[in-house]
């Protein structure tokens, strides 16, 4: 009980730490830390990424009658982001929200749902990328960042209006580095939060369903987030990698509704059986800053985007005993012009072509069952665009998940994945002159692991390996770790 008590007392002092830090970004706050532990974050903040993840390490996984604990998914596909969670032994434990208010029930019971996550990600960039290449002197040690994110939901039957219809509202605050940005230099971005600081309204759209010949359609309409429905793989929310939300040889050579950034776009979807469905989408194919997510559009000078996509689900372990897997066809048609990366007309301008398309294969397969939802998984991600037009011409990803690795820890996921972006050949024979060498691709590999400490409370270490940050020759290989706490409040 000693052992489980300081765990707990830890646990809380590392949140009054978080707690604070966020309130600074918004009020200027006073600088004097609160507790120790935040000083410690001052005076020893290099060290102090591989202190908290040993000693949760030994409280949580030694000692796994602590925490009974449900899943929160990090940063992903909208539709998941937020789950419930179970209990603990402990009445103020055993709260699914940090802030749980009667008042939740309460506005549940009348169709209105909300949430407030906070992830606190530490980013660490040990060795290599532009920084440490270049000598610049930039300070890579642990760098902080917040993604406030507060969604809103209304059902409307439940809240006595009309049937099968939703309102949906997302706004994030934004603050701290930008790793890529900052000290990196990567193509696929370490960190799946960074964005630009400030408060920001993401998303606002409407979702109506319709009862159609015994099939099921769904229309929605609003400023939305491509990736939240498109390009999913479920296993691969986990990661801390961007690549694993919109593959590499998308988000690196369009300009598409992902995040920090949603755009004005219409999407169908249909189910046309239990186990299969369709959709489709078209948005701005522009979506810009958004000044603050207040200016949609829909311009054809900006050009319009397409999304596509069939998936086919099968499988469930406890009717059937047949292994679920989930896969999908996905394409995309972009409608401005784009300029071809290497060749040139008469004039020395560069030749432009009609358009931009792409295609992919996403597929998500557990592989072996264990109690419950537990066990091990595995997800695979294919794409490939045209090389004239493009700097990320192909790109494969994959990895492994796996729910329950230790004893009475089944909430617990231990991941493990490599994402590859391969560089247009079109692009390499552009840059290589004038002694600037693009390498052919960049490649990452990340290991993490994610416990939930208390069902409003998950503790994610990792650590990435990129092996040609940037495709650039001359920054070395990045060793980068990333300690997130995801807090539902």
């Amino acid at each position: 009980m000693a052992i489980e008590s300081l765990s707990q007392l830890y646990c809380l002092c590392i949140l009054n730490f978080l707690l604070c830090k966020s309130v600074k970004g918004y009020f200027k706050f006073v600088e004097r830390p609160i507790v120790p532990l935040s000083a410690l974050f001052i005076f020893s903040k290099r060290f102090l990424s591989y202190l908290i993840i040993i000693s949760f390490l030994v409280f949580f996984i030694n000692n796994p009658r602590s925490v009974s604990a449900g899943e929160g998914d990090p940063h992903g596909d909208s539709s998941t982001r937020f789950h419930a969670a179970g209990g603990h032994e402990h009445i103020y434990f055993e709260h699914e929200h940090l802030l749980d208010y009667k008042l939740r029930d309460t506005l549940a019971a009348k169709g209105l749902t909300y949430d407030l996550v906070g992830p606190y990600d530490f980013v660490t960039n040990h060795d290599g990328g532009f920084a440490d290449t270049r000598g610049s002197g930039k300070d890579t040690s642990i760098s902080w960042m917040t993604n406030n994110d507060l969604t809103v939901e209304l059902d409307t039957e439940a809240a006595g209006l009309w049937k099968n219809g939703t309102f949906f509202t997302y706004i994030f605050y934004h603050d701290g580095a930008n790793p890529t940005e900052d000290y990196i230099g990567d193509l696929q971005m370490v960190d799946n939060y960074e964005a630009e600081d400030g408060l920001k309204l993401y998303e606002y759209w409407y979702e109506h369903t319709f009862d159609l010949m015994g099939t099921k359609l769904s229309l929605l309409a609003g400023q939305h987030d491509l990736n939240g429905e498109f390009g999913v793989t479920e296993y691969g929310l986990l990661f801390v990698q961007s690549s694993f939300g919109f593959n590499a040889e998308i988000s690196n050579n369009i300009a598409v509704a992902n995040f920090p950034v949603a755009a004005l776009g219409f999407r169908a979807r249909w189910d046309v059986t239990d186990n299969f469905y369709f959709m489709t989408e078209i948005s701005d194919g522009d979506p810009g800053p958004n000044d603050g997510g207040l200016r949609p559009s829909l311009s054809t000078e900006e050009g319009f985007v397409s999304f596509n996509e069939m998936v086919y689900h099968y499988g469930d372990v406890v009717e059937s005993s047949t292994l679920p897997g989930t896969y999908k066809l996905g394409w995309w048609y972009h409608s401005d012009e784009f300029d071809d990366v290497r060749d040139t007309d008469a004039d020395g301008n560069a030749i432009v072509h009609d358009g931009n398309y792409g295609v992919y294969f996403i597929a998500d397969q557990m592989l072996l069952p264990g109690e419950g939802d537990t066990g091990l998984g595995a997800f695979l991600q294919i794409g490939g665009v045209p090389k004239d037009r493009n700097l990320v011409s192909f790109y494969i990803g994959g990895g492994i998940h796996y729910k329950g690795v230790f004893p009475n820890r089944e909430k617990d996921i231990l991941g493990l994945a490599v994402a590859h972006a391969q560089i247009s050949d079109d692009q390499r024979d552009a840059n290589n002159v004038d002694g600037y060498v693009t390498n052919d691709h960049e490649t990452v590999v990340e290991l993490t692991y994610k416990t939930q400490v208390f069902p409003w409370l998950a503790v994610q270490p990792g650590v990435q390996y990129i092996a040609n940050p940037g495709a650039v020759d001359d920054y070395d290989d990045a060793v980068v770790s990333i300690l997130r706490f995801q807090i539902n409040y």
